[in-house]
């Protein structure tokens, strides 16, 4: 079980629990670790709520279902499983359940005494927006009651799963009538209550995300006394056989219906059995299997014998990362570089004037011209965001380097291993950060994502209040360290001619198995006890990779500003 600060909260709606199968949900629960599992309201299931208490370990928690002992609300302490030795983050936490808010509505005074009493938050899962686009305005509903039941002169943090995951507002009400003074959107770097006459109650989304669908869009919550730290958004497909190329739902019931339910069992059936199923045929079994055993073992599986960008060059590529004011950027804020022949980075930081991007393209350009001529680049995806936005910003704003950024070599280990097809990576998706995090990379912990480090620029830009810079730096660094970090575990791993011989052997093997007339379901029960050489056929790893998140995250350049 990984180390890590803070209590972790799986939230999930209660179709994605009723929908999966129980191995789906035993390997959710082997790779995201939960402290605690919420069965996401406001409408009361009991079946989902039994059922995730069947399979998850953690204690599960419903909160239509909730009734406090001696009062409106219910308390729960949660704590971590994998706590980090001397991390005050990791002490118990307590935390408040409300059916709904007509619950607090029946007694304001006995919440407000259960908020005021070390109560890091409270979970109302019927607290949502409502936009009226005619009148241009969005209203907190439930909003006199919460301005009634909530202490004055403080942040409420309130965690709903009727807002999506991601969802982060501070609302400032008026105490009593829950007349909105104002919203603030910009919650990171910390939020402040309006006045000691004011109720500043923090949203925190964990719903269903629109990216991924009602039903298969799940979230991991990182509680600690400060609140919600972290908030990471997954689908359901990412997890059991669904994570697995080439299985999708029609694929994963047709090979239920033949007892293959894990990837273990997926990796016992031969490569004939999963062919013989309609629309699969011999190579997108053999890709199943293949990607099956990445998942399952953790490790990379080159499937070409190319070489990997700048392998052939006398020296090693300089890893490259950028960080911007958004998808649509008016600055690169940060140029962050890794230097693998030294074992040295080099930070490029626009801290003086947001509105002249040119310093800090400049720099970079003397530093790269001036010492590193003949050096290339690497990146992930960067085609998708870095190059071609490094490529329009040197064009405009230092244009007498445009010549020579053009001439140099620039590669991209994201469209050589996914793209290109010439590797497969044990990631639940192509995310730098969950790819690297797969190949065992140990990062640096810093809380912050590419979406959370434009919004703190955005902010800066606006307000002019300092970032924890050196925090925003360590960020763009880790991500360049790991992407050395995944380059390494490819070149490292074995090219396909040196797998064909060993994979052929395996095929042939499991072929014959099924040839004496067991099916793959027996076969599968007859080695779910015992343990190969890598552990695959008693448990999962707890990595993987979707399929089809692609284009939803590194395409769409989110994890790269």
């Amino acid at each position: 079980m990984t180390a890590r600060a803070g209590v972790t909260v799986l939230a999930l709606p209660p179709s994605a629990i009723a929908d999966r199968p129980v191995p789906t949900l035993e390997d959710l629960a082997a790779t995201v670790e939960p402290d605690a599992v919420w069965v996401l309201g406001p409408d009361r299931d009991p079946q989902a709520f039994a059922r995730a208490r069947s399979v998850f370990d953690a204690p599960a928690v419903h909160p239509p279902l909730e009734t406090g002992g001696d009062g409106p609300l219910s308390r729960r302490l949660l704590e971590a499983t994998a706590p980090e030795d001397g991390n005050d983050d990791d002490a118990p936490l307590e935390i408040a359940l409300a059916p709904g808010t007509e619950a607090l509505r029946a007694d304001p005074d006995a919440v407000l005494r259960t908020l005021e009493a070390d109560t890091v938050s409270l979970v109302c899962d019927d607290v949502t927006t409502v936009t009226r686009p005619t009148a241009l305005e969005t209203r907190l509903e439930g909003a006199p009651v919460l301005a009634d039941a909530l202490p004055t002169g403080t942040v409420t943090t309130l965690l709903t799963g009727s807002e999506p995951a991601g969802y982060d507002a501070l609302w400032h009400l008026e105490p009593g009538t829950g007349a909105v003074r104002c919203v603030d959107h910009e919650t990171v770097g910390g939020v402040e209550p309006l006045g000691d006459d004011c109720v500043s109650v923090r949203v925190r989304g964990a719903g269903p995300t629109k990216g991924y669908g009602e039903r298969g869009s799940i979230a991991s919550l990182t509680l600690t006394a400060d609140g919600v730290t972290r908030v990471d958004t997954h689908d359901v497909t990412d997890f059991g056989l669904e994570a697995v190329a080439g299985i999708g739902p029609k694929t994963a019931d047709r090979l239920a219906d033949r007892g293959v339910t894990t990837r273990a069992e997926l990796l016992e059936t031969s490569i004939a059995t999963l062919a013989d199923l309609p629309g699969v045929g011999r190579e997108r079994a053999r890709t199943m299997h293949q990607h099956a055993r990445v998942l399952e073992t953790g490790e990379p599986r080159r499937l070409t014998d190319e070489s990997l960008p700048g392998a052939d060059w006398h020296e090693p590529p300089l890893c490259l990362d950028v960080e911007t004011d958004g998808l649509s950027p008016t600055i690169l804020w940060q140029i962050g570089v890794y230097d693998p022949a030294t074992d040295e980075y080099r930070a490029f930081v626009e801290r003086e004037d947001p509105s002249d991007p040119a310093p800090v393209l400049e720099a970079f350009c003397d530093w790269l011209f001036g010492m590193h001529p003949n050096r290339a680049l690497l990146t992930w995806n960067g085609w998708g965001f870095d190059y071609r936005h490094l490529g329009s910003f040197v064009a405009k704003h230092v244009p007498y380097y445009a010549e020579a950024w053009e001439s140099i070599p620039k590669f991209d280990l994201y469209l050589w291993a996914v793209k290109d097809e010439n590797a497969l990576l044990p990631g639940r998706t192509n995310e730098l950060e969950v790819v690297a995090d797969a190949l065992g990379y140990e990062g640096a912990e810093t809380g912050l994502d590419g979406a959370a480090t434009a919004a703190a620029y955005q902010r800066f830009v606006r307000t002019g209040a300092e970032l924890a810079w050196d925090r925003h730096e360590a960020y763009c660094e880790d991500d360049c360290r790991a992407l050395w970090h995944v380059y390494e575990r490819l070149r490292d791993a074995p090219l396909a001619s040196e797998t064909m011989a060993s994979s052929v052997d395996d095929v042939d093997r499991t072929d014959a198995s099924q040839s004496t007339g067991d099916s793959p379901a027996a076969t599968a029960e007859a080695n779910r006890g015992e343990t190969t050489s890598d552990g695959s056929a008693s448990h999962s790893q707890g990595t993987g990779r979707s399929s089809t998140s692609t284009e939803d995250t590194e395409q769409a350049g989110l994890t790269d500003f």
